[in-house]
């Protein structure tokens, strides 16, 4: 993250029936998971639906129909002790291939961490309620 910097991110919002496809991580300084839609950073010169589809077929090897734009969600909030501003672009989107929704859960892969995805159905009234911690939370109630 640069300082001073507003990061512009493109969220895919999946939808198994009444489930959301989401994605798991802990925060680093509280041990706390919480869950997140699936997407990444929008790139300069990039527009943030491509980059939805850039970041689904890069983690997860799969490509986006029915790609419709939401809305967007601005954010300020600390994560990993440094002060973060985003711009959350959001989309309703399908997954063209069938093997994700075969599965109640799967990995896929952040090669720029080097890290490995952690991938869920859950319903939105387990974030609703307060039983999973979700980001933007801003986006809880649109879901």
């Amino acid at each position: 993250m640069h300082k001073n910097h507003i990061r512009v991110s493109a969220r895919g919002l999946v939808w198994r029936d009444d489930e959301l496809l989401v994605a798991q991580d802990t925060k680093p300084t509280e041990d706390e998971q919480f869950y997140y839609p699936l997407g990444g950073g929008v790139e300069f010169g990039e527009h943030s639906e491509d980059a939805l589809r850039r970041e689904f077929e890069e983690e997860l090897g799969v490509s986006l129909i029915n790609v419709t734009y939401r809305e967007t969600y601005e954010g300020l909030f600390t994560f990993d002790d440094n002060p973060v501003h985003e711009l959350w672009r959001v989309y309703e989107a399908d997954i063209a291939e069938s093997w994700p929704y075969e599965r109640d859960e799967f990995s896929g892969y952040e090669a720029e961490f080097d890290e490995k995805i952690d991938c869920f159905w859950k319903r939105p009234t387990e974030f609703s309620e307060g039983r999973e911690t979700f980001y933007p939370e801003q986006l809880i109630p649109d879901l």
